[in-house]
């Protein structure tokens, strides 16, 4: 189980480092306290209005949100 503010994450088909850009020390706090944005990519459902699968910017997969 990985904790709030530790951000790393690996794409589950390529491998890919997901962890993005460090976020500022000062914003921090809006992202539950995370250290890095992150560089997987969001495919939401129109009808549910929130995301529902993660996708990988280096392969191009998909994943179901956990």
């Amino acid at each position: 189980m990985r904790k709030l503010n530790d951000s790393k994450e690996y794409c589950p088909y390529c491998g890919a480092d997901l962890q993005g850009d460090p976020i500022p020390i000062e914003m921090q706090h809006h992202y539950g306290n995370a250290t890095h944005f992150s560089r997987k990519i969001g495919i939401s459902s129109m009808e549910q209005d929130r995301v529902i699968r993660w996708q990988c910017p280096d392969c191009g997969k998909e994943w179901e949100r956990e």
